[in-house]
């Protein structure tokens, strides 16, 4: 603790005078009274208490000399030193993902109470807040108001979406000013690995190692069979201590319900018979566990594609990998493909995409390729759901439409693209790729005729905060989006991709009388609990070791008490005479 301003110490004068007041004032003696006129007025003066009225007089000139004290230490503006963060700029890295969720308090609650303590801590220094996601964004930069990044801590929001803690880190990094900027990472569980090569930057990781439990639905798939509809519900129960709990399945109409109970990090498939014929169901699972963000899942009954229409001058290791899918596949000559209906067409004639048929384009015949080198990088869409491209070698990629989702891309390049249509594009030939080799090839092709199929009634699957290209199209040319009939969002035709709510469910998508279900569900990755720790990496130095915090605004509202006290005793004072 320190003093700031000594010049005031001159002030200490006003407390002497006032005690030299008290011991110098004019004193009153007992004085008889000859006639009745006053009587009752003495009595009362008898009659009341001489040490409540020696005291009120005494307790009068404490409270005042205590007020003038303390005016004179405010005026001393007296401080005290704590010690400050390490480095001269922050960046709080805000993981919103949905796991942040998990505990009670949840993790989320936890962070935002440990970023809004190290505010104090900064010193003035100036402070960038960045939130996580597929496109992390800056929600303040360099900041110095403490009143400006409280307010923007306490109105953060989960995302629900999965975090892509490396991408945010990297877009973090292009914050950073100079070497003393220490990136502050606010999350449940970040491995050391993520930041083995980041040796020139200071990372502090603010983990959470709470152990929870967690049961969890990953999967949940429908299928229609002679006796009914058929549901098959994965449960994991990633704890370490046995979990029971019931699993209901509903469809708005019907509700039926089964007991389960796992073992520690046991995995079991329930399937349900017997079920009555309904496109869309929900499955809830009812389970006193610490995450609840992924107990439930919707699904939807599709139209399967039994079908498909593949143009004959195509490598025939397309052909082959769709006939491993038990499908129907026609054969036919490029001229013949423009007046098919009722299945997905896979070609490589640009012209097609015109059509009103599905198209999966496999190559482009009015285009050069060009040699591409490099690994395949994914966005989060549901077609590579079991479709992993990442070891899949690719020589020669053609170029890109314009306007067009890009959803895969080697090197920078797009290679796999999504018409505003929903045709699918593969800017490759399949001869230039070892992609038939690889086991994701018959898992691509059943993801792709599934996201042609399509329906009248259903717009898709999406994730939390996805960007995609939707085959939407009305008479007013504006679509709404309700959940529960609660009014969402809304989106215009050709006003850019469409951007799927945050929170998991089933919305409805209306314009005018159309009407669309629309299903929003977490990723795997969002369906699993890890405990992280807390630890730092590098040093950063600073301008100033301590932050200094003044008493002053404590001392005059201390000052404000006593006032109010003072005058209450002075009060009672007068009214006892």
């Amino acid at each position: 603790m320190g003093i700031e301003n000594w010049g005031w110490i001159w002030t200490a004068i006003m407390p002497l005078a006032v005690i030299l007041y008290y011991f110098f004032r004019k004193k009153y003696k007992d004085q008889p009274i000859s006639s009745t006129l006053f009587w009752q007025e003495t009595m009362k003066e008898i009659q009341a208490s001489p040490y409540l009225k020696k005291l009120q007089h005494h307790l009068l000139f404490y409270i005042q000399l205590a007020a003038l004290l303390l005016c004179v230490l405010g005026l001393l503006q007296p401080y005290f030193n704590s010690d400050t963060l390490e480095g001269n700029e922050f960046i709080f890295v805000v993981d919103t993902s949905a796991t942040m969720l998990a505990g009670s308090p949840s993790h989320f609650e936890q962070q935002k109470e440990k970023m809004a303590g190290l505010l104090q801590q900064t010193g003035g220094k100036p402070v960038t807040i960045v939130k996580t996601g597929q496109s992390p964004e800056v929600l303040v930069r360099d900041e110095r108001d403490l009143e400006v990044l409280e307010q923007a801590i306490e109105q953060l929001q989960i995302s629900y979406e999965t975090a892509q803690m490396e991408q945010t880190l990297l877009f973090a990094e292009t914050l950073v000013d100079n070497e003393s900027t220490v990136i502050h990472v606010f999350t449940d569980a970040l491995d050391r690995t993520a930041l083995a090569g980041k040796t020139d930057q200071v990372y502090v990781v603010h983990g959470i190692g709470e152990p929870l439990r967690n049961v969890s639905i990953r999967q949940f798939g429908l299928a229609e069979t002679d006796g009914g509809m058929r549901a098959i519900v994965q449960v994991v129960n990633e704890s370490s201590e046995p979990m029971s709990g019931t699993l209901h399945l509903s469809n708005g109409e019907t509700e039926k319900e089964s007991a389960i109970k796992l073992e520690p990090k046991e995995e079991i498939l329930a399937p349900v018979e017997g079920l009555p014929t309904g496109k869309l169901w929900e499955a809830a699972l009812e389970v006193d566990d610490d995450y609840n963000a992924d107990n439930a899942m919707a699904s939807y009954v599709q139209q399967p594609i039994d079908a498909i229409f593949i143009d004959s001058s195509l490598h025939e290791l397309v052909a082959s990998g769709f006939s491993s899918l038990d499908m129907k596949v026609t054969s036919l000559a490029p001229d013949q493909l423009a007046n098919q209906k009722g299945a997905p067409i896979v070609t490589n004639q640009t012209e097609l995409l015109a059509g009103d048929a599905p198209v999966l384009l496999m190559g482009r015949n009015d285009e050069t390729a060009s040699e591409a080198a490099g690994q395949i990088e994914t966005t989060d869409h549901p077609l590579f759901t079991y479709a992993a491209l990442e070891e899949v070698y690719v020589s020669h990629l053609y170029p890109a439409f314009k306007n067009y989702e890009t959803i895969a891309s080697i090197d920078g390049k797009p290679f796999i693209q999504v018409s505003p249509e929903g045709d699918l594009i593969v800017l490759a030939d399949i001869q230039s790729t070892d992609w038939p080799l690889s086991p994701s090839f018959p898992l691509f092709l059943w993801s792709a005729v599934n996201e042609l199929a399509g329906s009248e009634s259903f717009l898709g699957f999406f994730q939390p905060n996805e960007h995609r290209s939707v085959a939407l199209a009305s008479t007013s040319g504006e679509w709404e989006i309700f959940k529960d009939s609660n009014y969402m969002a809304s989106y215009l035709e050709g006003e850019g991709p469409f951007i799927a709510p945050a929170e998991p469910g089933i919305y409805d998508v209306t314009s005018g009388s159309e009407s669309l279900k629309m299903i929003v569900q977490l990723s795997i990755e969002e369906k699993t609990l890890e405990t992280g720790a807390a630890y730092q990496i590098g040093q950063a130095a600073s301008e100033e070791e301590t932050v200094r915090f003044s008493l002053v605004p404590g001392i005059l509202l201390f000052i404000l008490i006593l006032l109010m006290a003072e005058w209450e005793v002075y009060r009672r004072g007068i009214a006892l005479r």
